[in-house]
C-alpha cells in the first residue's frame, strides 16, 4: 500500500468522525444535499482535508454550511 492510500484511509476515517459531530450540533441529515469538495469515485488527499477543515470550521463558529434545496437538488445528474 502506497503513503497516500494510507493518510487517504485515515482521513476517510476523520470525515466520519467530523460528519457525527456536524450532525450532533445541527441536527441528524444537516449535510444532506451538500456539494462536496471531495469526488466520492476517486476521493484524494487535498479534498478531504478541505471537507474536514470547512466542516470544523462550522461547527466551531455555529453556522451551518449551505445546502442546496430539495428542488436543485433533484436538477443536479450525478
Amino acid at each position: 500500500m502506497i503513503y497516500e492510500d494510507v493518510e487517504l484511509m485515515k482521513l476517510i476515517k476523520e470525515l466520519t468522525v467530523v460528519h457525527k459531530e456536524y450532525e450532533k450540533k445541527f441536527g441528524k441529515g444537516s449535510l444532506n444535499r451538500r456539494i462536496w469538495h471531495n469526488d466520492p469515485v476517486h476521493p484524494n488527499v487535498e479534498d478531504i482535508k478541505w471537507d474536514i477543515e470547512e466542516i470544523n470550521n462550522a461547527i466551531k463558529t455555529g453556522k451551518k454550511l449551505p445546502t442546496l434545496s430539495p428542488e436543485n437538488w433533484k436538477r443536479i445528474i450525478f
